[in-house]
């Protein structure tokens, strides 16, 4: 039994380590740019502007109270609009514009939080 849960343990050790990635937020980037690659969390915000076909997309990503501006080239997710959180994945030029290599949209929850409802 002990070397059964002790093979369990080490492959849930394994699948997590290798598929957990940090991302900052947008104010934790914003207080301390960093040089190279990052993952930023932001919330898609109203102005989204397309073009190319729609594979040119310029948005802003904010998250508490601090926002940036977005460039992307690629094919976007479809439920990729304002109001929905993603992830961008790329670097921070010299003018403050993010320049993504990445984007993924976060799904949002299908469940709420509150009570569920009686049929009484």
């Amino acid at each position: 039994m002990l070397v059964v849960a002790g093979c369990a343990a080490y492959l849930v050790y394994t699948a997590t380590g290798t598929s957990a990635e940090y991302y900052q937020t947008v104010s934790e980037v914003r207080a301390h740019p960093a040089s190279g690659d990052v993952r930023v969390l932001g919330v898609v915000q109203d102005g989204v502007q397309r073009s190319n076909g729609g594979l040119d997309v310029k948005f802003t990503a904010a998250e508490g109270g601090q926002s940036m501006p977005v460039v992307y080239h690629g094919a976007v997710p479809d439920i990729f609009r304002p109001g929905i959180s993603v992830v961008v994945e790329g670097q921070m030029s010299a003018d403050g514009v993010f320049h993504a290599r990445t984007l993924m949209a976060k799904c949002p929850s299908r469940f709420s939080s509150g009570q569920p409802e009686t049929g009484t």
